[in-house]
């Protein structure tokens, strides 16, 4: 029945009372409010109509200036310069946002993606040929290179400067022109979690203030930053959910062709578009690119503007997710019939291989068994003699500081807190598979290994008003750093039988005590609607969240299931 474990938060009572009649908002919106760090009406106002005008200054990012100087005295003297970009969303959102706006300067730019699987990540052998061959004096990395210093030292012998946009972990850091990232040791950028795609966002933000540009021709790529923020699993908090708010409106308002065909495609109106439209519509169809063929046809849509041409990149797009999908369905099916026999000898965590694992999916997988079973999970294929794939963890475990624990077995690792790539070679699965078992046994007790839900307050239904959740809607954008506000209901009972949608989700319906209806849905819980009728007359508590939705032109209030527990007695 009850699948995680519930923390109901509980602030000091005075405090909450003191910011509710500050910015007179209930009481339950102001636990909610305090148990995310806001105890004041300024940081409340902050915190709901922080604008674009409130950005960090991108000189407080380390070198800078150096780098906006090296640029323009590029883009003076007509140098050729080459964008390198991750395969991934974050770069290249971020290589499409930066080449179209030197192109805009009047800059000689052209971009380099690698191929994922010939490859792999980072600077290779064959970009920096071609960088050489085509007589590039500079190279812009986006959401790589910190960690390339035997490539950016080869870069150096060829007479071509790098500038690093990146937002990984590094320990060395390369003999770059310049290194733009919150995260380098001793940075002076106030908010480490910027996506590549952010950290590259400043450089253009730097550079217009420098070219003294009007602010909108940087602004305009706001909508490429929310979808790298969203898509890259950094925090949503501070500036990076201000930007993800600012791009998501201007998505809505001011949707670029290629955007509005996309749409088209996920059937979505633009008015429509959310965090979860990001995540689960338009971020895997830009992965699939790099996951099925080529993460050049991603740019190419990223880059689009005429319909014709938006229309034909967006369905390119869309039909490499289709063939996306059908292989990692294949590969999870595998996994599960696999995992039996991998728990008999390792309870702490998930690794799984299989050489003829499509690479391109891995990351999926992974991501899919993790929300499943609550493990840190690593999958793995094989590619030219080495095993190679991706890691997601859990909240509260940094899977960076765990892979260093394991690096005697690896060749390669690189990634951040919840997601991280790894390369070694086949003697050594073994070894790595013990010693990350072991590592994770250490980090993580017997409760972290079990999903938590983190519950702002206790919610009578009698509370939900138009007023209430409207208040709760300007908590979003919500995803990792800035959850969703949840809550508890006690002595709950149903007032319709539940129904089973599409053999997934459970829906029913409540009655509060003055009478009036709540519908709840609980996606993907059939094993609450299982639960629910096999009781008779049921009586529990639920944590949930509380929105609104669109129904035949009608607005009205949503209850969306988390959670259940059967009251004693039931």
């Amino acid at each position: 029945m009850k699948r995680y474990r519930w923390t109901l938060l509980d602030p000091d009572v005075e405090s909450v009372l003191a910011l509710s009649e500050a910015i007179n908002v209930s009481l339950p919106v102001a636990r909610a409010l305090y148990n995310r760090g806001i105890r004041t009406f300024d940081e409340a106002r902050e915190f709901f109509r922080a604008s674009i005008a409130d950005v960090l200054s991108p000189f407080l990012l380390e070198h800078m200036h150096r780098a906006v100087e090296r640029i323009v005295l590029a883009l003076e003297g007509q140098e050729k310069i080459m964008l390198y970009g991750d395969y991934d969303v974050d770069g290249t959102t971020g290589t499409a946002m930066l080449y179209l706006f030197l192109r805009e300067r009047g800059a000689d730019v052209s971009y380099y993606i690698n191929d994922r699987f010939s490859e792999g990540y980072g600077l290779s052998d064959e970009g920096i040929d071609a960088a050489v061959e085509q007589k590039r004096s500079l190279i812009i990395t986006v959401d790589c290179g910190i960690k390339e210093n035997e490539a950016i030292r080869r870069c150096r012998e060829h007479g071509i400067d790098v500038i690093v946009c990146d937002h990984h972990e590094a320990d060395e850091l390369p003999p770059a022109y310049a290194i733009l990232n919150p995260k380098v040791p001793g940075s002076t950028y106030p908010f480490r979690e910027l996506c590549g795609c952010g950290v590259a966002f400043k450089l253009i933000q730097a550079l217009g203030t420098s070219l003294k540009i009007d602010p909108e021709n940087w602004n305009k790529y706001l909508d490429y930053v929310a979808i790298a923020t969203a898509a890259d699993m950094v925090s949503l908090e501070k500036e990076n959910r201000m930007l993800v708010r600012e791009g998501l409106q201007r998505m809505r308002t001011r949707p670029r062709n290629n955007l509005k065909q996309l749409f088209s495609i996920m059937k979505v109106a633009p008015s429509d578009i959310d965090i979860f439209h990001i995540s689960f519509g338009i971020a895997p169809r830009i992965n699939a690119a790099g996951r099925m063929h080529s993460a050049n046809l991603a740019v190419d849509w990223l880059l689009s503007e005429t319909v014709p041409d938006s229309l034909r990149h967006a369905g390119e797009l869309d039909r490499m997710n289709v063939l996306r999908r059908e292989i990692d369905a294949e590969i999870m099916k595998r996994a599960e019939t696999m995992l039996e026999s991998h728990f008999a000898s390792y309870c702490c965590s998930i690794v799984l291989y299989d050489e003829s694992w499509h690479l391109g999916v891995l990351g999926i997988v992974a991501s899919k068994l993790l929300d499943k079973y609550y493990l840190p999970t690593v999958i793995l294929g094989n590619m030219k003699g080495y095993i190679r794939g991706s890691v997601r963890s859990v909240e509260g475990l940094n899977i960076y500081d765990a892979l260093q624990e394991c690096s005697d077995y690896l060749e390669h690792f690189g990634g951040h807190h919840q997601a991280a790539g790894v390369t070694l070679r086949p003697e050594n699965l073994s070894g790595f598979r013990k010693k990350f078992n072991e590592v994770c046994s250490k980090l993580l007790s017997i409760e972290e290994r079990r999903k938590e839900l983190v519950i702002d307050s206790r919610l009578s239904l009698d509370e939900i008003t138009d007023n209430f959740v409207n208040v709760l809607d300007q908590f979003a954008p919500f995803g990792y750093g800035n959850r969703e506000p949840l809550f508890i209901a006690d002595e709950l009972t149903l007032s319709v039988r539940p129904r089973l949608l599409k053999q997934r989700h459970v829906k029913f319906s409540l009655k509060d005590r003055y009478g009036r209806n709540f519908e709840v849905i609980g996606f993907d819980r059939p094993d609450i609607y299982e639960d629910l009728i096999s009781v008779r007359n049921p009586v529990f508590s639920m944590a949930f969240s509380v929105g609104k939705r669109v129904w035949n032109n009608r607005e009205e209030f949503q209850v969306k299931l988390k959670d259940l527990q059967f009251c004693a007695g039931s």
